[in-house]
């Protein structure tokens, strides 16, 4: 066997040779790579479990402590007066505040990573004492004395052993599970294996009805074909027919036309003549009567539909623009009717969606919150805005061109609450204070009426009468600005 092999060998070439050795190696790498594929599909789910639980069995030094504020990020600082770790959107909302610059007793230090070689997590940070013991109802490891503070509240206390054989049992119960699941992937297996036989069956003989009905259908195709064509012989044979009866129609038509036009040059030959210029004159001024009876008329329904706008306008209640709101610092419900200001702005402005241009009009308000008068930042603007400057009113917060409102402040020298009419004319404000003492409270109504005929407006609280402005401007909106302190209960007024 070995000379037939030698002899065979020199049969060959040199370049079949090598050819033949590369097959060979090529086989040998495919049956490795398959034997480590199949020992990694059948720990991969293992592993998986495993890898969760021992991220939780690791030591507490190389755990990095989450950010105590939103317990969502790593902590990246460390604040020694608050004793708090941040990351690093909380410390910069905390400590670089525009109210927290001049907060010169709260210090911090960073960064993170520095201070975790000096601090020692096993060691309890309130009493610096080894954390000895578990509580469960607070989640967190203990000291001796932080025993004693949760046995007053009645807390369940565990040691670390019994902690760790809790764990170990709930491990076991886990990993119960994982072998349950292999057992019910194994028979789904199988059964989608036999439902895939039974599909391969079902498509073949479904395959063997195309073809039988394919052929049925190009029998019938080839029939209605020679069916079609008989058909647009027939048409064409009557589309010609009739297209001689037209031109034959056309011909008489036209005759017709050169005897009219021949009455018709001799009419006007007439016109020339004096007898004929009268009955012509005649029915022209006929021709007037019936053109101005027709724009009458036309007059007569525009007056009407005017008067419908005019009412449409009144029926229409007035509500808050959400697109007019100085960048969405007030918040709206109610359908838009209600405003009020949330706690990250004191300041915010809003307009109104309807338009005043004629006619009488009244806007109720009702004054749902207004705490704490005695402080300086809260303040109500009730008033009226020229609607040409609405967007450069709550683009830029302090134009108040074209403004004509009621205010509540804060008079400081006398230290109470005054309130006062003003406007903004042509760069200029002006302003009066009322003599009698009106100051907002909850459950006030305030009334704004509008006279866009003579173009005023005048100012009620509680059923007391108020004045008010003149020569207000040809359209006109309604806005609000609400002034609120931080950590206090916000404005909130309604449109009745």
């Amino acid at each position: 066997m070995d000379n037939s092999k030698k002899h065979q060998k020199k049969k060959r070439s040199k370049h079949k040779q090598k050819a033949y050795k590369k097959n060979k190696y090529k086989q040998k790498n495919k049956n490795k790579n398959k034997n480590k594929n199949k020992n990694k599909k059948k720990h991969s789910k293992k592993e998986k479990k495993i890898t969760k639980l021992s991220q939780i069995t690791q030591p507490v030094e190389k755990r990095i402590p989450k950010c105590e504020k939103c317990n969502k990020k790593q902590s990246q600082f460390y604040c020694t007066k608050c004793e708090v770790y941040y990351c690093s959107k909380c410390e910069e909302q905390i400590h670089k505040n525009y109210f927290l610059k001049k907060h010169k007793k709260h210090l911090y230090k960073a960064p993170y990573n520095e201070l975790v070689k000096k601090t020692n997590f096993n060691v309890c940070r309130k009493h610096n004492k080894e954390l000895s013991l578990y509580c469960i109802d607070e989640n967190k490891l203990i000291c001796s004395e932080c025993y004693t503070t949760c046995k007053l509240n009645n807390h369940e206390i565990l040691g670390l052993n019994d902690f760790s054989n809790k764990i170990y049992e709930k491990i076991k119960i886990i990993l119960n599970k994982i072998q349950n699941e292999e057992n019910q992937n194994e028979k789904t297996k199988q059964k989608s294996l036999e439902n895939q036989n039974k599909l391969k069956e079902k498509i073949k003989n479904i395959c063997k009805k195309i073809e039988n009905d394919s052929d049925l259908l190009i029998q019938k195709i080839q029939d209605s074909k020679i069916n079609h064509l008989n058909l647009f012989k027939k048409i064409e044979i009557i589309i010609n027919n009739k297209i001689q009866t037209i031109l034959e129609d056309t011909e008489k038509k036209q005759k017709k036309i050169l005897k009219k036009k021949k009455k018709i040059n001799t009419v006007k030959k007439l016109k020339k003549d004096k007898n004929h210029i009268e009955l012509i004159q005649g029915g022209k001024e006929i021709i007037k009567t019936e053109r101005n009876n027709k724009n009458g008329k036309r007059k007569r329904k525009r007056k009407k539909e005017k008067e419908k706008e005019r009412k449409s306008d009144t029926e229409k209640k007035e509500e808050f623009d959400p697109e007019m709101n100085c960048q969405n610092r007030i918040k709206l419900k109610n359908e838009n009717k209600t405003a009020w200001n949330p706690d990250d702005y004191w300041n915010g402005t809003i307009c109104g969606k309807k338009i005043y241009s004629r006619g009488k009009h009244q806007i109720k308000i009702k004054i749902d919150q207004f705490p704490n008068p005695k402080n300086e930042w809260n303040e109500i603007w009730l008033g009226v805005i020229k609607t040409e400057n609405r967007k450069n009113f709550i683009k830029n917060g302090w134009n108040w061109e074209g403004t004509y409102y009621f205010e509540t402040n804060w008079y400081r020298n006398q230290k109470k609450l005054r309130s006062r009419k003003r406007k903004m004319e042509n760069g200029k404000s002006t302003g009066k204070i009322y003599p009698e003492k009106i100051n907002l409270k909850k459950n006030d109504i305030f009334e704004i009426f509008l006279d866009m005929d003579q173009k005023k407006i005048s100012f009620k609280i509680n059923e007391k009468n108020l004045e008010g402005w003149e020569n207000l401007p040809q359209k006109v909106n309604f806005f609000a600005v609400l002034y609120s302190q931080k950590g206090e209960e916000k404005n909130q007024i309604t449109i009745i």
